[in-house]
């Protein structure tokens, strides 16, 4: 059966939203909702494309075995419309490929033509995206982040200040634009084991096909090879469009003249996300260069790779709530002998727990009982309750995402049942003013943007520096947002400026099981009451 677009998508307004820093199959899974099917396009015989009765609303939604459109910067522009003053459903970044209308709808301020894409929206062909896949650009950058993983790129923060490579500069360009190189390449020759050691991260953990977590967390990462670490294929080749020249233009937002060696230099410590990696230069200073998401380069031994935390929270859809999280290291569990307490085994850092519900004031301390009949000291853990009073939307299968500032903690439920539970970062001044204080902002709020990654600063994140392509940023009051944190490990404890921290594995998990869903290879959705609401996230004390 044909589909169509959405005909509600074309009465939308509206267009991208200007962020501000945080400062100022099973249940995750499904598809988008179908679009009803409506009257058939027809031709306008002016302009040869496709058109309706009512404008746009019944242009067919292409095949996903389709021909593709590749996006040829950052961010080309989605709308609802074949109209730039329409409002913008989301983008598409360079590296994707989406299915979409075999010839252009309209080209009306459009000269290469407006094109359907899959499964809503029109894209402008020219400036922003191609339907030659033999583009310079569509052929150099052919890599999209992995929604599979929860880092959905390689990760690295850097060392000392390096500059941001055009192009692969020579030994002279590199003696010039980063200081006292040679003695940096000593010691990093001595060092090296010691500074490239990569530790046990999220993507080293086992996940089913929801995404969740199976088993224990291995004790040991398996060593990455140099050459894959900072999203290589394997080989250490120049890349054909790096080949004696730089062949494509300059995709950073950083501009700068087509002659520019480097554009912009990037601090220690900030984060950044790679696409590829390759070996340049003579033997006397041939050194691994390292391509960021935006096709710069950056010297590979000026960065520490980082793995994002492991740490993980859990399906709760048998076991139900109340449940714990220990958080105090040198904790054990106790056995109630004769009215008596026995230490028992140790309760490792963060080890999930489901309890029965019974709180006992027991030789002096208040102390909780687990599910299998043992007894935990309360204040050694974070403990997640259920309210016994839910809120007024818990009802049916509608679903909405809990977030408990004191217990810093994160609930997925669907009407009154709860399904996944885990610990979080929220605003390092706990239940302070929203915009006055580091604090995150309390009530019921809609997610309004997702973004599979987006860039922060320091006023965003928790964070001095410059965080680029943060992982599953869903936005919900201004530019407050849950996302992944692959900068630390802190879960259980206020830290963020404002926003709502996750682990990756989380922080997908979340961004799977909320609407508005991101369509397969697009890199962001709006809600402009197009496709579905966004869900509800409820914050409170």
């Amino acid at each position: 059966m044909v589909q169509w677009r959405i005909a509600r998508a074309l009465g939308a307004t509206g267009g991208l939203i200007a962020l501000v820093g945080c400062s100022n199959p099973g249940f995750f899974g499904g598809d988008a909702p179908a679009a009803a099917k409506t009257t058939p396009a027809v031709t306008d015989t002016e302009s040869g494309a496709a058109t309706a009765p009512d404008e746009w609303a019944h242009v067919a939604v292409p095949p996903e075995n389709g021909p593709r459109l590749a996006p040829i910067t950052l961010k080309s522009p989605i709308y609802a419309k074949p109209d730039r003053t329409s409002a913008a459903l989301g983008y598409l970044r360079v590296g994707a490929r989406v299915a979409r209308s075999e010839q252009p709808v309209t080209r009306r301020d459009c000269p290469e033509g407006w094109y359907a894409v899959r499964p809503l929206g029109f894209v402008c062909a020219g400036v922003d995206a191609t339907v030659d896949l033999e583009h310079p650009v569509a052929k150099a950058i052919q890599v999209e982040p992995d929604r599979r993983r929860p880092m959905p790129y390689k990760y690295g923060f850097v060392r000392s200040v390096a500059p941001n490579y055009m192009r692969v500069p020579t030994k002279e360009e590199q003696l010039q634009y980063e200081m006292r190189l040679e003695r940096h390449l000593r010691s990093y020759g001595r060092l090296r084991a010691k500074w490239d050691a990569l530790d046990v991260g999220a993507n080293d953990v086992p996940l089913d096909e929801r995404g969740q977590a199976l088993g224990a967390i291995p004790d040991h990462a398996v060593p990455m090879d140099e050459s894959v670490r900072f999203g290589g294929d394997g080989t250490d080749a120049v890349p054909w469009w790096l080949a004696s020249e730089r062949k494509i233009p300059n995709l950073a937002s950083f501009k700068v003249p087509a002659y520019a060696v480097i554009a912009s230099r990037v601090k220690r410590h900030a984060g950044i996300a790679f696409i590829g990696t390759f070996v340049a230069g003579d033997a006397a200073l041939g050194r691994r260069f390292a391509i960021s998401t935006d096709a710069r380069l950056v010297p590979a031994d000026k960065i520490k790779a980082d793995s994002g935390s492991p740490f993980h929270g859990y399906d709760i859809t048998r076991v139900g709530l109340p449940v714990a999280f220990g958080y105090k290291v040198g904790a054990t569990y106790w056995r109630l002998q004769g009215g008596q307490l026995e230490r028992g085994e140790p309760l490792r850092w963060r080890e999930f727990v489901p309890l029965s519900g019974t709180v006992k004031m027991i030789q002096g301390a208040r102390m909780v009982e687990t599910r299998d009949g043992r007894w935990l000291k309360s204040d050694e853990l974070k403990v997640i309750a259920k309210s016994s009073k839910p809120p007024s939307w818990a009802r049916g299968k509608t679903r909405w995402i809990d977030i408990g500032i004191v217990s810093q903690s994160m609930v997925l439920w669907e009407g009154d049942r709860p399904l996944y539970a885990t610990l979080v970062s929220t605003g390092r001044d706990g239940l302070g003013e929203p915009g006055k204080t580091l604090s995150t902002p309390r009530g019921a709020f809609y997610v309004y943007q997702k973004h599979v990654t987006t860039t922060m600063d320091s006023d965003v994140a928790d964070h001095e520096f410059e965080l680029r392509d943060v992982p599953w940023v869903q936005y919900f009051k201004g530019g407050y947002a849950l996302h992944a944190a692959y900068w630390h490990d802190d879960f259980g404890k206020v830290r963020s400026h404002g926003c709502i921290n996750l682990a990756p594995i989380d922080a997908r998990i979340a961004f799977e099981f909320s609407t508005p869903r991101v369509p397969p290879h697009w890199h962001a959705q709006y809600t402009a009451d197009v496709t579905e609401p966004g869900t509800l996230i409820h914050v409170h004390p």
